[in-house]
């Protein structure tokens, strides 16, 4: 049967390049020998490590001087904020030597030799920026225009395009007024990497996510003063719950993702025991607030005013203990309030309040920015007020021959999420996996945008968030590819309890396929599904 194809009349120059080919065309990747990955960080070397296997050849862009992403350099002191274990490539075990929450060297040492172990720096141009890309006009694939350090443009053909940058793009800064009359120092939390740079200086971080509290207390050990000043405040998570539990018992297993909001890809019979279940998840929750409360001794402006478990979906960090020690003993301060406008000598707030500073931090965030695309292929996008939405967190579906890998995916374990989404894609791009239409994957994004819309908290890139709803996502995944989702063998107690992590998903990424298997299911595991 022929496909239909789109009319040309009336239809932009970019349009016209997509409308030539049937639209059942598109998951037909038989062409695909040659890739180009834009970025060489913790998610596109993994889509190195999988293509390398399926045969493909694919080059990777990478405008900096090596590979690692955001862990090449980053803000003072930045570390892991979760034991290694959930922090690991799953075919490449992470032995850190400095115990389980590593700092940033230690985990860029850890990439740089995954890289070279797996033979990929050879793939990698460093020094190398991605300008644009454009479709072919004669054929699938995409011509990319890129510079490297000291040299002209240069342009070269490929059959599909993996976006692998990362949630961190442009470092954001909001603009205040008058900050040129400032006499004091201005920049993000990225460029605050040596805390020298506060030494014996009035420091004010701007924030309340994780980034930012780092910051105030990097600050506070070398400032004369350092002060943590926000909007809003999230939920604190410790590395023990009641300082006796690892808190991936109690956030990674299958019995935590069964507390949390009711996922969408869920059966009827599901459903209606989440619903029976609601009280109890309600009380949950409201009993976890109070453990934290006390944990961290949470009182005032620094309670958070969203409850945990939406909170969770946008501003969830885990932290120590030492900003709580620190403001106890006034090393560190914590206004709620903002900027109206920077002073001569500090800032002035929308209260009227005014604050002298010799150097303002931000820990604002990034923005996400698509301008290697040209803005016709942007419009295709389709992109929301609240992000990007593809289906599976990795195709768009008016764009032929274009993904991303952990672009536009964020989870609370990013490197294994990423992991899978590689192997995922291999199998998709190897014709192992089938993608539906375009049709059933419109509906399907629509059906994930409507129920993410409905309760998750609203912000920018709302699109991308999964964090503890990852079960759900890797479950789907693994279904895709025919392989077990249930990765504890047959122990049920384990499957339902025990936290998930990259050794559970090891053995897909060993070179021999996996049989899809069998696990004994009981009725009791179907809530935990």
């Amino acid at each position: 049967q022929d496909c239909p194809k789109a009319s040309s009349q009336l239809l932009a120059p970019v349009d016209l390049v997509f409308s030539a080919m049937p639209a059942c065309d598109f998951g037909d990747f038989a062409h695909v020998q040659k890739v180009g990955v834009l970025g060489a960080g913790v998610a596109g070397l993994q889509v190195a490590e999988q293509l390398q296997q399926a045969g493909i050849g694919c080059t990777l862009f990478e405008k900096a001087n090596d590979v690692g992403g955001v862990w090449r350099s980053n803000y003072v002191d930045f570390g892991l904020q979760v034991p290694k274990e959930l922090y690991e490539f799953p075919s490449y075990p992470f032995s850190a030597k400095h115990g389980s929450f590593p700092r940033g060297p230690e985990v860029q040492a850890y990439l740089r030799s995954f890289a070279r172990d797996k033979g990929i720096y050879e793939k990698v141009r460093l020094n190398t920026a991605v300008l644009g890309m454009t479709p072919l006009e004669d054929q699938r694939g995409w011509k990319l225009r890129f510079q490297s350090a000291g040299q002209e443009e240069q342009e070269e053909d490929f059959d599909f395009v993996v976006v692998a940058t990362g949630m961190y793009g442009t470092p954001f800064v909001p603009s205040v007024p008058e900050v040129e009359k400032f006499r004091g120092s201005v920049m993000h939390a990225e460029k605050f990497s040596d805390k020298e740079t506060a030494a014996g200086k009035k420091v004010i971080v701007v924030g309340g996510g994780k980034s930012a509290i780092d910051c105030a207390v990097a600050a506070a050990k070398v400032g004369e003063t350092s002060t943590l000043l926000f909007r809003e405040v999230h939920w604190p998570v410790p590395r023990y719950l009641l300082d006796l539990i690892p808190f991936k018992w109690g956030t990674y297993s299958r019995f935590g993702h069964a507390t949390l909001p009711t996922h969408y890809d869920v059966t009827v019979v599901e459903k209606w025991l989440h619903f029976l279940a609601s009280p109890l998840k309600w009380l949950w929750w409201r009993i976890v607030e109070l453990m934290f409360r006390f944990q961290f001794g949470l009182s005032g402006d620094l309670v958070p005013s969203c409850r945990i478990d939406h909170d969770l979906f946008s501003g969830g960090q885990i932290l120590s203990y030492e900003f709580r020690d620190m403001l106890r003993a006034g090393q560190v301060g914590a206004l709620k309030g903002r900027i109206a406008r920077f002073t001569t000598s500090g800032v002035e707030l929308t209260d009227g309040t005014e604050m002298e500073a010799d150097l303002v931090v931000f820990g604002t965030g990034f923005t996400k920015s698509y301008a290697y695309l040209e803005p016709a292929l942007q419009a295709r996008l389709n992109r929301q007020q609240d992000g990007l939405y593809l289906y599976r967190n990795v195709f768009p579906t008016q764009v032929r021959d274009l993904c991303f890998i952990g672009a536009e995916t964020s989870t609370f374990n990013n490197i294994l999420t990423q992991g899978l989404q590689a192997l995922w894609l291999r199998k998709v791009l190897a014709g192992e996996v089938q993608l539906p239409s375009t049709a059933i994957m419109d509906a399907a994004i629509a059906t994930e945008q409507n129920w993410k819309q409905s309760w998750m908290p609203k912000k920018g890139d709302r699109a991308a968030i999964l964090q503890l709803h990852k079960m759900k996502y890797h479950d789907q995944l693994c279904q895709d590819m025919g392989v077990n989702h249930r990765r504890k063998g047959w122990n049920l107690l384990a499957e339902i309890f025990a936290p998930y992590s990259a050794t559970d998903y090891a053995g897909l990424f060993a070179e021999e396929t996996e049989g899809c298997g069998t696990t004994l299911i009981f009725a009791a595991s179907l809530f935990f599904a």
